[in-house]
């Protein structure tokens, strides 16, 4: 979730910002924040995305995971 941030422009500087988000079709906080993220060097190549990785056993699963398999029978 972000967080709401009030900013006061000059008028040159709305006009560019303007015309610029009409040009990319990008909002106008959108290329703030790339701005931001450019002036302090916050790239996504710093950031790391992280996986899950989930394995379990059984010898015999419960009904609840047996359920979810169709086709698949286990011996009792």
């Amino acid at each position: 979730m972000g967080i709401r941030f009030n900013l006061i422009l000059e008028e040159r500087q709305y006009a560019f910002l303007s015309a610029e988000s009409e040009r990319q079709c990008v909002a106008a906080a959108e290329l703030i924040r790339r701005a931001i993220d450019q002036a302090f060097e916050l790239r996504d190549s710093e950031r790391t995305d992280g996986f899950e990785f989930s394995l379990g056993l059984w010898k015999r699963p419960d009904a609840a995971i047996v359920g979810r398999r169709a086709g698949i029978r286990f011996r009792r």
